[in-house]
């Protein structure tokens, strides 16, 4: 089902600059209120440029309550939660290997109904994968962040530095 003005706000599609980490997580929650179907956002920015921030704030906005019970993904690699939507967390930081990558079973979770929020996607290569969000964030010094968000409906590659690791 293609993204439409009907299902998902465009209006979050572009560029924005956010100056604190507070204002990160409420453009992220803002998202997470507006969506009224599942999708699969790919996070992508440098280590500590607020990918983590933002998922915070998404889910949030799907209805968690408390940002403080949304633990990073950085070592279980993969957080789930039930909320309005059923939501699954992801973090691809750490796996080096295509072997680590299949072991998560990654083609199941994102054949999911869900919003899947996947941190370090450039990681998944090119995954044909429709009606995703892309979200790349840049670190412009102090708590400045460029967050550029933008439909992505094809296959990936790597936009980034890191080498895809291909299911």
């Amino acid at each position: 089902m293609p993204l439409s003005p009907l299902t998902f706000p465009e209006l979050i599609f572009g560029t924005t600059i956010t100056r604190s980490q507070q204002e990160t997580f409420d453009l992220s929650y803002a998202i997470g209120r507006a969506l009224e179907l599942p999708r699969i956002f790919f996070l992508e920015g440098n280590l500590g440029a607020g990918k983590t921030v933002f998922a915070k704030g998404l889910i949030c906005g799907l209805g968690q309550p408390d940002p403080d019970d949304i633990p990073s993904p950085s070592f279980t690699l993969i957080n789930e939660y039930l909320l309005r939507f059923k939501v699954f967390h992801v973090d691809l930081y750490r796996l080096e290997t295509v072997q680590d990558l299949q072991s998560l079973d990654l083609e199941e979770i994102l054949a999911e109904p869900a919003v899947i929020i996947v941190e370090w996607a450039q990681k998944l290569g090119n995954k044909e994968l429709e009606d995703v969000i892309l979200v790349k964030i840049e670190d412009l010094g102090g708590d400045n962040r460029k967050i550029e968000i933008q439909p992505l409906r094809t296959g990936r590659g790597s936009q980034s530095g890191n080498a895809p690791l291909e299911l």
